[in-house]
């Protein structure tokens, strides 16, 4: 079980699904399912202050991984949850109880059985907090909100520098602030810097980390 964290931008998600390919392992994007269930949130027409009303939407809706593709209700929603807007709900609603308590259970029983890269906030600190391996990538804020212009670019949305740092700072400054799982380094992970770094460049210092650790387990 190998648990990658770290803050919005820092190439998680890229990197834990091309190690994951290269290990043979199975990806678990704990973020794109926070990200499925304010989809539906929003689809629902739901504010995050409505309690009663989060509760019981929480608790029918059904989110499933399925490779990579993220599908809610049967629906596939993968390219939808990526907008800024769905971004900025999701860190609204990870703060809530209700919301954690639907998906931390299942994220648990999905990595259960091992042979699995769990990327997101707090997968080594909260779901997996026994993983053999854990990984905190950060990078500088400018890098970061550089990677986000371009992510957003792709999909056919455009910011400015300022907006995209404006973003990623907010972002980090309510994940780490927030009481339930905030976004901090594991005492045991390892951290990288990926500033500078390619995708191939981190994903091969983490696949060698993840092999001197299993040789060290054998030995």
């Amino acid at each position: 079980m190998i648990a990658i964290d770290g803050p919005a931008g820092a190439g998680k998600g890229t990197v834990a699904r091309r190690l994951a390919a290269r290990l043979g392992y199975r990806l678990l994007d704990t973020g794109a399912m926070y990200r499925a269930l304010a989809w539906s949130v929003a689809r629902a027409g739901l504010a995050p202050e409505d309690t009663p009303a989060l509760r019981k939407h929480v608790e029918r809706v059904q989110i499933d991984l399925e490779g990579d593709r993220v599908v809610v209700d049967e629906r596939d929603v993968t390219d939808e949850i990526r907008s800024p807007e769905i971004a900025t709900l999701t860190s609204r609603l990870s703060m809530l109880g209700v919301v954690r308590d639907k998906l931390t259970p299942v994220q648990r029983r999905m990595a259960a059985t091992g042979g699995v890269v769990l990327e997101g906030r707090d997968t080594g600190t909260v779901v997996a907090p026994d993983a053999e391996v854990k990984f905190y990538l950060d990078a500088s804020l400018e890098e970061r909100a550089r990677r986000r212009q371009l992510e957003l670019r792709a999909r056919g949305v455009e910011v400015d520098t300022d907006t995209a740092r404006r973003d990623i700072a907010a972002r980090d400054a309510q994940d780490s602030s927030r009481v339930l799982a905030p976004l901090r380094k594991a005492d045991d992970a390892i951290e990288v810097d990926t500033t500078g770094l390619s995708v191939d460049q981190v994903v091969g210092v983490l696949a060698e980390m993840v092999e001197r650790r299993r040789r060290e387990g054998c030995s």
